[in-house]
């Protein structure tokens, strides 16, 4: 890599090609682009980087390559495994998408939409809602995550389980490679065999293989009528059962089936303003539950009633409230998407972004509970999840006097006896929140050696200087 004196001078170079806001050097505006939104991860770099098209990002990267210095691409910087912080070298640039967010078309007849990779999320929502469409991506950053980052990390959210991943809604993308060409594949086909699948390597790549700068994505009927309720339960088995049920009764209309520990709902209640607990009585477990149809004589609200009453006769579940109105049903879903802001305030956690099948959901749980308790008795240990796809979040929570100096050990311990029953379940180390930095060294030691060399070999493909990211998803050598 350039020197940084001789990499500092040649941004010069771009300054021919770009507008005045676009290379920020300042340290206090570029001192929120250089840490993780939780602040487990801080760099440094030698400029932010804000191009505001597509040809100004391939300007960059063409500059990039002459120069041989690292990008490290930044959307809305939500994400949970630092993959979109740069290193301490001061080497890197932070190339940040956000004036890249204009919605390009919406199509009702195709329904589909293309939107840059700089546009927010909500936004993407309100633009397919304004035309009576659904985009269905949902998280609890949807306010402030971006498009870019989105794709790039293969988000998932509270409705996989009746619309899959990112990745399940991508028909086309746009990005830019290592050396500036720019691959336009924005193509709204939802059959294309014409070669290898290059958007799929592009799609959860956390911005190691190109840059993503616009997406192509399904649309679908917008829901005329929902009914949210959230279920007090004694055990993860119950809510499985629970979801058998349901899945017989409402069938697709079951748009998110989402569970979570009494242990941190309790720290959501205490921790996180505004929130609002419904049942009469605390439980040990919850799930939270939506129905969906776009057929506006759908009963889902009388569907909803008769399951969780049977449910109750049959001692599946032991409470329920159902949303009478949409700001109950606000209510209900903000205790679910407020639990990332409640374990950020908590103290020192130690997370996992897990997934196992389905069906061994509770047998891991109690596996991973006996660990905590024999290996980590001063400690607490909470799940939060998408139990409808398997994706389970394991939050192993310390005391609060614990020395900030033991972070870095109880996280490798921690993470060694986690990943160890996550590989006894045949399960992955990361479901919906990427490798980043986080997880390189543990990809290294649970991936299968002969698929980490075709990792290798693709990013060689992609990126042969390395310049994509380093340091992120692929352990350094």
């Amino acid at each position: 890599m350039p020197a940084r004196s001789e990499a500092m001078s040649s941004l010069d170079a771009l300054g021919a090609v770009l507008d005045p806001a676009a290379i920020v050097t300042d340290p206090q505006a570029m001192a929120p682009h250089l840490t993780d939104w939780r602040g487990k991860h801080q760099g440094a770099a030698l400029a932010l980087l804000r191009p505001r098209s597509v040809e100004e990002v391939s300007a960059i990267l063409r500059w990039a390559t002459a120069t041989r210095t690292p990008v490290v691409p930044q959307g809305g910087n939500t994400g949970l495994s630092g993959g979109a912080t740069p290193d301490a070298s001061c080497e890197a640039v932070v190339l940040s998408l956000a004036r890249l967010n204009r919605i390009r078309t919406v199509d009702t007849e195709g329904d589909t939409l293309t939107a840059e990779a700089g546009c927010i999320l909500a936004d993407v929502q309100q633009a397919a809602a304004a035309k009576d469409r659904l985009f269905p991506l949902s998280l609890g950053s949807e306010g402030s995550c971006q498009i870019g980052g989105v794709v790039s990390t293969n988000a998932g959210g509270i409705n996989v389980i009746r619309y899959g991943t990112t990745r399940d809604l991508v028909l086309g993308l746009e990005y830019v490679r290592a050396d500036g060409a720019v691959i336009e594949g924005l193509k709204p086909l939802r059959k294309d065999n014409a070669g290898y699948a290059l958007r799929e390597l592009v799609i959860g790549s956390e911005g190691t293989l190109a840059v993503v700068t616009a997406a192509t994505f399904r649309l679908f009927p917008r829901p005329r009528v929902s009914a949210t309720a959230l279920c007090g339960l004694d055990s993860p088995s119950a809510a499985l059962k629970l979801l058998s049920v349901l899945k017989q009764s409402a069938g697709e209309r079951i748009s998110s089936f989402e569970l979570m520990c009494d242990a941190e709902m309790g720290l959501t209640l205490d921790l996180v303003p505004g929130t609002a607990f419904p049942l009469q009585r605390r439980h040990s477990w919850y799930v939270f539950i939506e129905l969906a149809d776009s057929d506006p004589s759908g009963r889902v609200g009388e569907l909803l009633t008769e399951t969780l009453g049977t449910a109750l006769d049959e001692n599946m579940l032991q409470d329920a409230a159902i949303a009478q109105s949409e700001a109950q049903a606000k209510a209900i879903w903000h205790l679910r998407f407020a639990v990332a802001e409640a374990n950020r305030r908590a103290g020192l956690i130690i997370s996992h972004d897990t997934s196992v099948a389905t069906a061994d959901v509770p047998a891991f749980i109690v596996a991973v509970e006996a660990m905590a308790a024999d290996r980590f008795p001063e400690a607490r240990t909470l799940f939060v999840g998408h139990v409808g796809d398997g994706n389970i979040h394991v939050v192993v929570l310390f005391p609060r006097e614990t020395p900030p100096e033991r972070a870095v050990d109880l996280g490798l311990a921690v993470n060694e006896q986690v990943f160890a029953i996550i590989s006894a379940f045949g399960g992955s180390i990361t479901a919906e929140h990427g490798i980043g930095r986080s997880l390189t060294g543990a990809l290294t030691l649970h991936a299968q050696p002969e698929a980490l060399e075709l990792m290798r070999a693709v990013k060689q493909a992609f990126d042969p200087l390395g310049i994509l990211n380093p340091g992120a998803v692929l352990a350094r050598r």
